[in-house]
Parts: C-alpha cells; structure tokens; sequence
C-alpha cells in the first residue's frame, strides 16, 4: 500500500512559538490537514531559537497538537565551542571554508541523531518529508537520510551561510524545493545554479479575521497614529534601526504617533521617547489582530525574510506597509501590490512615514490593493494545489 502521510520537520514546533518559519510549517500544516492530508510533525523538543534549550514543556514523545501528531526528538543543541565559532566568523567573512568545516558548523547549528534514525527506519511509513529552513543540521542531516523523499521549504535569506557548497549540494539533492516568493527562488537559483527542482508555492495564506482596534487602543491606552513593529525584536530584524528611525522622525518635525512594538526579544528605547516607543512585548492571538485593526501603518525593516507573513496580516485588515528597500521579497510585495511603500535610509524613511501619515486617503487606496493581492496570490487553493504539484513532480522524477 502506497504511503499517504506528508512529514513536516522544523527544528521547534508549537502553539506558543514565536518565528516565520514555525508559524508557516503550522499553519500549511494544519490546513492540509483540514483538507483531509494526513500529515504529522517530526521536530525536536527544543524551545529558545538561541540556546536551543530543552527548557519548558516539550519532552520526547508524541502529542497531538490541534488534531496533528506530533513526535518530539531529544536533540544535541548548539554546541557553540571555539572552533564553531572561528567557521562561523570565517563564513559571516566570506572567506574560504573547508567542506568538511562547513558540514561540522551545520551540525553544531541543532543536531537530533534520534530524529535522524527514525527517518531512516520509517521511510516507506511516509509519502514525503518536507524540510523547513534550509539552515538547521536537522535540515540538513535529515534530507541526508531520506534524500529520495525530501523536499523543502528554504525560507532562503541573501545571507553569508546561503553560500555554503554544503548547501548548494542539499539544494540540488531534494526531489523539491517549495519558495514562498519569485524573489526567493531567483535568489536559490542565482547562488545555487540550474538544476534546481522546484517552483513558487507561496508559503501560507492569511484568511479574513475579526479585530477591535479600538479595544486595543483602550485596552492599551493608545491614542493616535500607531505605527506597528509585530515580530522578534532583534538586530537581525533591524528593530534597532526602526526604534532608531522613528524617533529621528519625531525629532526632525514629524507628525505626532506612537510606535508600537509587539512579539519576542527585547529592543533598548531610549528614555526621552518612552512616552512615544511603546513595546507591549508578546501579545495574546486577539491582541495581536486587534494592533493590526489599530494600526495606521505597519512596519517591516527586516531585510532578511523570504515571505513575511506579518505583511500579509497588515493588508488583510487593509493597513497600508512601510518596508524596507534592502528586502528584495518584502520590497517586492509593496511593489507589485501598490499596498505600502519602502524606504533606504533615513531620509527615505521620514519622507515615506509623512507621505502615508499624512494622507488618508491613499493609506486606504494601499490597504485595499494589498488586500486584493493577498486575496489573489496567497490563498489556501493555490497554494494547495502547487503544493501537490511540487510533490507529484519529485516523485515522477523517481
């Protein structure tokens, strides 16, 4: 009998996780599975995206979260020794790296022999193994032990570790590769070469949802103009430089607002704009949607995204986008939507913040184009059905 299950392998997975990656593999997951997929989730028990610590309530085992089983490894962690740190500073360098040190530094970046041999004493239990990212050892090693089932969902950054040759071989290893944007894969295909089996299937959609602005704004004690930062705060993000931005804009003249931050992490406000910077910090499902429905303006300064779902909650509640230009998916997004606009620097940024604060009107023209290019490009259907496509071809490629 031919096997059925799709297997979803992230480094974490669980309701209270906050990243674009665990927030994408949950939720493709569980629409397949309201489609009627049956699909599971074989990961770690790890929770802190930094230390990798088995810290919290995930311990080995099978659970079932929101009707999908869910099997949980014991992994090794990050081992940050001196010599993972010396490849890793060669890599962020760009210098040369020996293969052999290139695969140690990806096995030092979370290991799970133990997920490794059940993939490798259960392969014909599953018609697919779909890898997410590409920069994990559990990625990595585990397409290694099932490459003739292995697929995966890259979440590809332009990034000195992309550049790999241990990732370049992985690539072009998979039966498939599944990008959430054009830009993404014109990014594999320009590091990686021709050869790549894989196609755009757009990573998840974001369905209509209700929210109260206004019971956030009272619940919160927030009045005006809101720009809202929704994400992990951190430099990798570029929270810094937003905080930073922002409060050159009130100093330089702006018009009145407050910036508000939600999620994970932690960012420095300086003293002086406390009253104007506000971090909420993790926020529960409601609040979250209901600071979309508040917002005036949401803000991504990430250049380091391949989908950026946040955007895609913004246009959904028809909130016009400020990105930043560096980003070629985000930038990509405001452009071929008309639902935002993007900013370089400094001064890109003020102009861009007053254009949008200062007019209405065209803050809804935005809202409403993103809105429409969520609706047409990132829904369940389409999705679903490339999909299925990615795997059909894999497997008729043998």
């Amino acid at each position: 009998m031919k096997a059925e299950t799709v297997a979803f392998i992230p480094p974490r997975y669980g309701l209270g996780l906050v990243g674009g990656a665990e927030n994408l593999t949950r939720m493709l997951a569980e629409e397949l599975h309201r489609r009627g997929w049956p699909v599971e989730i074989l990961t770690t028990c790890g929770v802190d995206a930094h230390s990798w610590s088995d810290t919290g309530d995930y311990r080995p085992g099978v659970e079932v979260i929101n009707g999908i089983t869910v099997r949980r490894f014991l992994q090794t962690g990050r081992k940050y020794t001196r010599k993972v740190y010396r490849i890793e500073r060669r890599i962020l360098q760009r210098k040369r790296v020996p293969f052999r040190d290139q695969e140690y530094w990806i096995y030092n970046v979370v290991s799970c022999p133990d997920l490794c041999r059940y993939l490798e004493e259960n392969r014909d239990r599953y018609r697919a193994f779909v890898f997410i990212p590409y920069i994990f050892g559990t990625t990595y090693a585990g397409i290694k032990a099932v490459p003739e089932k292995a697929y995966i969902i890259p979440c590809l950054h332009d990034e000195p570790y992309a550049y790999l040759e241990a990732f370049r071989r992985m690539m072009h290893s998979v039966r498939g590769i599944m990008f959430n944007t054009p830009p993404e894969e014109d990014l594999a295909r320009r590091i990686y070469g021709p050869g790549l089996r894989g196609k755009v299937v757009g990573g998840v959609a974001v369905s209509p949802y209700y929210a109260d602005g206004e019971r956030f704004r009272h619940k919160f004690s927030i009045s005006g103009d809101i720009i809202l930062y929704a994400g992990r705060r951190e430099i990798f993000k570029n929270t810094p430089l937003l905080v930073r931005y922002f409060c050159n804009y009130l100093e330089n003249g702006g018009r009145e607002a407050r910036l508000v931050l939600i999620g994970a992490g932690s960012v420095e406000i300086p003293f002086s704009f406390r009253s104007h910077v506000i971090d909420l910090g993790g926020l529960s499902e409601r609040d979250k949607r209901d600071a979309f429905a508040a917002a005036t303006v949401v803000c991504n300064p990430s250049t380091n995204e391949s989908l950026s779902i946040v955007l895609m909650e913004a246009w959904m509640r028809e909130v016009p986008c400020l990105v930043h230009g560096g980003c070629a998916v985000t930038r990509y997004h405001v452009e071929k939507s008309g639902g935002g606009l993007w900013f370089e620097d400094y001064p890109t940024f003020h102009e861009a913040l007053e254009t949008l604060l200062a007019n209405p009107v065209l803050r809804r023209e935005m809202g409403r184009r993103g809105r429409e290019y969520v609706e047409v490009n990132y829904n369940w259907d389409r999705i679903v059905e490339a999909f299925e496509e990615v795997l059909r071809e894999g497997e008729a490629a043998g």
